[in-house]
C-alpha cells in the first residue's frame, strides 16, 4: 500500500468550499488508513485564529503547509512552495485537486517528475470562459496519470480527447464519524429557524447553487405552504442582489440569510432544525457548474430529504423519489409539488436519506483511491 501522498488542493478548513471538505476528507482517512499525508493549500475566509484551533486537532500522520494569499506574488508562492516539497520531500503519489492545483499538475510534467499523480475533477474547474484557463486546465489534466471525476456529469464535461485518460467516478462522502459526534453536540442555540415548514440552502450565495431559484419558487411555495420560511447560510457573496429579488418577489419577509456559518457544529444544528434542504444549481455561461454536492450526503445525515436541479453533478447525488427529488430548477409548479409529496411523506424519506448518507462514508470511499494508488505504483 502507498505510503505517503502529497494532496495539493486550492482549499481546505476552516475555511468553506465544497472542494476543501473533500480534501479534508481524503487526507483524514488517508491518514487513519496509516498513510503520511502532506496537504499544500491556501488559507483562504478564515480567521489566524480558526485556523489554528483546527490545525492543532490534525492526525499525526497529516501535515498542512498553507500559502497566504500575497495579491500578485500569491501564484508565485503557491509555484516555489510545490516544487520545494516536490524536491526536497519524498513523496510516492501526488493529488491535485482545484483549478490552480490542476496547473501545477501540468508544470510539473514540464520537469520530467514522474511520480504518480491523480487529478480530482470536481466539475466548475473543467469547462471555463477564459481559453487560456481552460488551456492550462486541460494541459494539466492531460498529465496526470490517472483522473477522479466525482461525478457522471463532471467526467462530461471533459473534452473528447480527455475522456480517454484512465479514470474511475469517485462521488463525494462525507465522515460519518465526524457527523455522529456533531449529532451528539446538538443543542437549541441559534441559528434559531423559524418556520413551518422551513426550508434550508448551505452554500455560497451565488447562481450557481441557486438560492435565487428558491427565491422564485417561493410564491408557488407559499400557496401550498403559507408558514414557509428559507434559510440560506454560507457566505454571502450575492446576498443584497438576491435581497432584491426576494423583495421583487414578495417574500422577501420569508427569507433569511444567516452568511457563514464559522463552526461545524452550527451546519449541524442547521440541518438538524430544517425540513427540506434545497440546492436548485444552476449551470453557468462561465462554466461555473456543480459536480456533485457533498451539502446533500450531509443533510441527508441528519434525516433532511433533498430537492436538487436536474443537469448537473446532483444527478448523482440524489436517487429520484428516494432522499429526495431531481427538478427542473426553473420550475416553480414542479419544485412545490415536490415539496408536497415529501412532507406527506416525511418520515419515509427521512430514513431513505440516512440511509443514502450512510452508503457514502468515506471509510468506504478512500479505499476506492486506495486501489487507484495502488495500480499506479505497481
Amino acid at each position: 500500500m502507498i505510503k505517503s501522498v502529497f494532496l495539493v488542493v486550492s482549499e481546505f478548513p476552516p475555511g468553506p468550499g465544497g472542494i476543501g471538505n473533500h480534501a479534508w476528507s481524503l487526507a483524514l482517512h488517508l491518514a487513519k488508513r496509516g498513510v503520511k499525508v502532506h496537504v499544500l493549500t491556501d488559507s483562504n475566509y478564515a480567521k489566524m485564529d480558526e485556523i489554528k484551533t483546527f490545525d492543532r486537532q490534525l492526525p499525526d500522520l497529516m501535515k498542512v503547509s498553507r500559502i497566504k494569499r500575497s495579491w500578485v506574488l500569491t501564484p508565485v508562492i503557491r509555484i516555489w512552495m510545490f516544487f520545494y516539497y516536490i524536491l526536497f520531500r519524498e513523496n510516492e503519489g501526488i493529488i491535485f485537486s482545484g483549478r490552480f492545483s490542476l496547473w501545477l499538475c501540468g508544470l510539473m510534467k514540464l520537469f520530467f517528475i514522474k511520480t504518480p499523480s491523480l487529478c480530482v475533477l470536481h466539475g466548475s474547474e473543467i469547462r471555463l470562459k477564459n481559453q487560456l484557463f481552460n488551456i492550462l486546465t486541460w494541459h494539466g489534466i492531460s498529465k496526470a496519470s490517472f483522473l477522479v471525476p466525482v461525478s457522471a456529469f463532471t467526467h462530461s464535461l471533459l473534452p473528447d480527447k480527455l475522456r480517454k485518460k484512465p479514470f474511475k467516478i469517485i462521488e463525494n462522502g462525507i465522515d460519518i464519524h465526524e457527523f455522529s459526534d456533531l449529532k451528539g453536540q446538538l443543542t437549541n442555540e441559534e441559528p434559531d429557524l423559524k418556520g413551518d415548514p422551513v426550508l434550508l440552502t448551505v452554500g455560497n450565495v451565488t447562481y450557481r447553487k441557486g438560492q435565487h431559484r428558491v427565491i422564485k419558487a417561493l410564491p408557488e411555495i407559499l400557496k401550498h405552504f403559507p408558514g414557509t420560511q428559507y434559510h440560506v447560510a454560507g457566505l454571502p457573496s450575492l446576498k443584497s442582489e438576491f435581497q432584491e429579488l426576494a423583495e421583487s418577489m414578495g417574500v422577501s419577509s420569508k427569507v433569511i440569510f444567516h452568511g457563514r456559518l464559522p463552526l461545524r457544529k452550527d451546519v449541524a444544528n442547521t440541518y438538524d432544525k430544517a425540513d427540506c434542504f434545497l440546492i436548485l444549481s444552476e449551470n453557468q455561461q462561465d462554466g461555473d457548474v456543480e459536480g456533485f454536492g457533498i451539502v446533500i450526503l450531509e443533510a441527508n445525515y441528519f434525516g433532511l430529504p433533498v430537492i436538487g436541479a436536474s443537469g448537473c453533478g446532483i444527478d448523482d447525488a440524489i436517487k429520484h423519489g428516494f432522499n429526495g427529488f431531481l427538478v427542473d430548477g426553473n420550475n416553480p409548479g414542479q419544485i412545490a409539488n415536490s415539496l408536497k409529496e415529501i412532507l406527506d411523506r416525511k418520515e419515509e424519506f427521512s430514513k431513505n436519506a440516512k440511509d443514502w448518507a450512510l452508503a457514502h462514508d468515506w471509510s468506504r470511499i478512500v479505499s476506492k483511491y486506495l486501489e487507484i494508488f495502488d495500480q499506479l505504483i505497481l
